[in-house]
């Protein structure tokens, strides 16, 4: 036995009874308040329990098909090669691998000069982006590398960091034989980093730098799922920033086509500063260089338009003929042989490394000062290359997913930075080639890198003769199919002025600007449209097509019709805090129904009914005394006794003759009150089925509008609501101001609803088309008659609206 049991016994045996009985009784109370006690906190431990259920999320289940299902979206070259098919695809996707391939190198060659690096790093973002994008990308068709926005963008930090830096402390040069090339004093204060015998770390940290943090960036927004806000870049917004920095590409490279030499600018109006100087320094234009560029643009244009691009010659071609190769290698050759930079002064691309770069992290030095810079080129470079994924996917019948479209682009820049990469982006040109060639899948992007391959282990040396000039030429030409959104802005201006404003200030902001800063007032711009509308969205009032249960807007449609007695009134936006003010002041002027001013008229109409009715009341006052009169004159000639029983003073007492008198004069006052107020409507309807999102502030004046129209007269209904603002009705106190059901899942059905409701009240009640809450209330019709009464009834109210001016009146 437990001791303290035992010792219990024992101190029972030595107490009296009645203590006992005492004792037993308390140690049974300290039983059941502990055992209470503890099922108490029992009862609240499973309480918390289960509300600790509702707000800890459940994990997911990690079974083999959901780990089977992340890694195809994390790597969709896994789903690509289980259903690859070599015999259709494999010939075809080769053929438009070498295709592109050979594109690849000039073009990488040309856009790695207008990056402000040497040529060869061009060549390294056509290999190592290309085979991340392999593992990584959804997209069949879109030809990774560089483009001609993301290269000058990279360009104008790689120069604005340069001059920055350079001017503060002087480095000894690590790349000297990048420039084993000599070349005379004139072309040394170009653009050409050939050119530029200080060429260091900092040009290729600067571009390394960037390329990491817009790589970070993008890697990130893929990670959190935020592939939708691509959808904030719209088209004209994409296109105007296009053509904008087009003209920069243009610019950047008018003065290697002469041989002018043009000091950098940098910051806005950076082109009037360098066409000023163009211009001045024109004199100085190099002849040979000056020929040869209008040469090799005459012949590429004249191979492009006259064959790959010509109707009747593009059905015979199997491929596109590869004009910028062959103008490339031409031009080396000629070069070569001919000595033209030794003879002419001709600038030329100088030493070409052999083999690939060593992967390092070294170059990122300049992370913290290119961060604004990386977020933008992180923006345009997605927005490009995924509105070119997406157009392409359409055309071929099938999906691509812009989170996973981010990762790619982030792994492809994040790994091509420790490879001597700069930024890379889809190229409109390529992708076209890529699919007009007939490639079918991200294979072909290993043919063509295999392509560039060849070239970076090998044959680099063989472009040291090739002329800058010729670069500039094939960045020129590419820049056709740019140049050719100018006509976006001429479908605009029909189709849409807004879009068409977007086009033109973006366009207008970048060119004057420059290219960051023009993203910039473009962005502005645009998110200004987005709010002005989500601010001032559309609203109309609807009307009834004849005999069907469709509504359409009044204002475009001749063929519908209005409700008789109903004002349908639809809002096509989110309703909340920004707009619930606009809302309201819109649906009172769209359907020309102001409760505030109609409470005022109401008020006046009242006011009028009860000064006739007290008139009446005064008549009739007047005649019962008159008839009190005649009364007592006939009184006098009976019998005195009665005529002493008349001329008593009979006291006033309060019966049941008085309270039916009150009754009566109430129900008079009611139908007074229902002929005088016929409100224009008995019913308006608020078409909600475009609303997705309401807030409390947008209750609030949902609630402020039903008791407006309620002191009219009219019911409003609230029709189409989806099943999220249905709830936050339930949850605000919105219902408790409502004694009557608003919600209705169609305008149709709430207008039956509304026509029945009316229909119902003129049966019940004297005609006249008012709803009952337009009714005063009792303490409203008492202090009415103790208004109009004078002395005979008492209120110890003061008298409200129109009941004040006749009282003011009485005095």
């Amino acid at each position: 036995m437990d001791s303290r049991v035992r010792d219990t016994l024992i101190e029972m045996n030595r107490i009296p009874e009645r203590k006992k009985q005492k004792f037993k009784t308390e140690a049974i109370q300290r039983s059941h308040a502990k055992l209470s006690q503890n099922l108490k906190s029992k009862l609240k431990l499973r309480k918390f329990n289960k509300k600790a259920k509702r707000y800890v999320p459940k994990m997911p289940n990690v079974t083999p098909p959901c780990v089977r299902g992340f890694f195809h979206e994390v790597f969709p070259f896994v789903d690509i090669m289980r259903n690859y098919s070599p015999r259709k695809s494999l010939l075809k996707d080769f053929v438009a691998g070498i295709t592109v391939g050979i594109i690849h190198i000039p073009q990488g060659m040309a856009y790695g000069f207008l990056s402000g690096l040497p040529p060869v790093y061009g060549l390294y973002t056509s290999f190592f982006p290309v085979i991340m994008y392999f593992f990584f990308g959804s997209s069949k068709h879109i030809s990774m590398g560089t483009f001609a926005v993301t290269s000058l963008m990279v360009g104008a930090v790689v120069e604005r960091g340069y001059d920055q830096y350079s001017s503060e402390t002087t480095f000894t040069s690590d790349f000297s034989e990048l420039n084993s090339t000599q070349v005379n004093q004139t072309n040394t204060t170009t653009m050409s980093p050939v050119a530029d015998q200080n060429f260091d770390h900092i040009k290729l940290g600067m571009a390394m730098s960037v390329t990491f943090v817009a790589g970070v960036i993008q890697l990130l927004l893929g990670i959190f799922r935020l592939g939708y806000l691509a959808s904030f870049l719209s088209d004209p917004l994409i296109s105007g920033f296009t053509c904008g920095a087009a003209v920069h590409v243009f610019s950047s490279q008018v003065s290697h086509l002469f041989g002018v030499p043009v000091p950098n600018y940098h910051g806005a109006f950076k082109l009037i500063y360098y066409y000023r100087d163009f211009f001045k320094n024109l004199h100085l234009t190099n002849p040979v260089t000056s020929t040869a560029s209008v040469t090799c643009t005459f012949v590429l244009i004249l191979i492009k338009e006259g064959i790959n691009n010509n109707p009747t010659c593009e059905p015979d071609l199997l491929v596109p003929v590869p004009v910028e190769l062959i103008v490339v290698v031409a031009s080396t050759v000629i070069s070569h042989y001919t000595k033209i930079h030794d003879e002419f002064k001709v600038e030329v691309v100088g030493h070409i490394p052999v083999g690939l770069p060593p992967m390092e992290v070294t170059h990122l030095g300049y992370v913290w000062d290119v961060i604004g810079d990386s977020f933008a080129i992180a923006c345009i470079s997605f927005a490009i290359s995924y509105s070119m994924a997406k157009i392409l996917a359409e055309r071929n019948d099938y999906k691509i997913n812009p989170n996973q479209e981010l990762v790619a682009s982030g792994v492809c820049n994040v790994f091509g930075s420790m490879c001597s990469s700069f930024c890379s982006a889809a190229s409109l040109s390529r992708s076209l080639v890529q699919e007009n060639a007939g490639g079918r899948s991200q294979i072909v992007g290993l043919f063509s890198s295999s392509l560039v391959l060849i070239v970076l282990l090998y044959l680099g040396p063989m472009f040291e003769s090739l002329p800058t000039c010729i670069l500039a030429c094939v960045i020129i030409v590419t820049l056709k199919g740019i140049f050719k959104q100018f006509y976006d802005m001429i479908i605009l201006w029909r189709l849409c002025k807004r879009d068409f404003t977007v086009w033109f200030v973006t366009f207008l902001a970048t060119v004057i600007l420059d290219v960051g800063l023009g993203l910039m007032v473009g962005i502005a711009f645009a998110f200004f449209f987005v709010l002005r509308n989500s601010l001032r969205p559309h609203m109309c009032v609807l009307g009834n097509v004849p005999g069907t249960s469709v509504y359409r807007d009044i204002a475009t449609n001749r063929t519908v019709t209005e409700v008789p007695g109903i004002k349908i009134f639809r809002f096509e936006s989110n309703l909340y805090f920004a707009n619930a003010d606009q809302f309201r002041d819109r649906l009172y002027d769209k359907t020309k129904i102001n409760p505030r001013k109609l409470k005022s008229k109401k008020q006046k109409t009242l006011y009028k009914a009860l000064l006739q009715r007290k008139r009446e009341l005064e008549l009739a006052e007047i005649e019962a005394k008159a008839e009190k009169k005649r009364t007592k004159k006939e009184l006098e000639k009976q019998k005195s006794s009665i005529e002493e029983e008349v001329n008593k003073e009979i006291p006033v007492e309060w019966t049941e003759e008085h309270d039916q008198l009150l009754a009566k004069e109430k129900k008079e006052l009611k139908r007074i009150f229902l002929r005088a107020w016929i409100p224009p409507i008995h019913t308006l309807i608020i078409d909600c089925s475009v609303v997705s999102y309401l807030d409390t502030v947008a209750v609030k004046v949902l609630t402020q509008i039903f008791a407006d129209f309620k002191e009219i007269g009219i019911k409003v209904f609230l029709a189409g609501c989806r099943e999220d603002v249905r709830d936050l009705l339930k949850r605000t106190e919105f219902y408790r101001s409502v004694d009557y059901n608003p919600i209705y899942y169609t305008v149709h059905e709430a207008v039956i609803i509304a026509n029945e409701l009316n229909t119902i009240n003129l049966f019940q009640r004297e005609p006249g088309r008012v709803d009952m809450h337009s009714i005063e209330t009792e303490t409203d019709i008492d202090q009415s008659l103790a208004t109009t009464s004078g002395n005979t009834y008492s209120s110890a109210n003061e008298p409200q609206g129109a009941e004040s001016k006749i009282k003011q009146i009485q005095v």
